[in-house]
């Protein structure tokens, strides 16, 4: 019976003394997604959807135009006032100032 004793004592201070095996990592959503665009007209165009922070980046023809995100009913819409993007899955439309809105789908 004291042999067993000292077996569970020994046991016990081996378990408390060991650290414990961490959590494997989880992969979260990332917080910016990059999405690129080819449009009806040909060019191509590139979103950064920054969602933790309400804001997106569009770049087009090298120039980035920075947006806010907007309250929709369906889908996402970013704006600035003159510029402006909505879209819902893959679909996506510009709307640059007065300028006819591209038609635009993901990659």
């Amino acid at each position: 019976m004291k042999t067993l004793a000292i077996a569970l004592v020994a046991a016990c201070s081996a378990l408390a003394c060991t650290s414990p095996t961490p959590a494997p990592p989880t992969d979260p959503t990332p917080a910016v997604r990059n999405v690129r665009f080819t449009c009806t007209n040909g060019e191509w165009l590139s979103v950064r959807f920054f969602t933790e922070e309400a804001r997106a980046i569009l770049t087009r023809n090298g120039h980035d135009i920075a947006l806010q995100q907007q309250p929709s009913g369906s889908g996402f819409i970013y704006s600035n006032g003159p510029n402006t993007i909505r879209g819902k899955g893959q679909d996506l439309t510009v709307e640059i100032g007065r300028r006819v809105p591209l038609q635009c789908q993901a990659r």
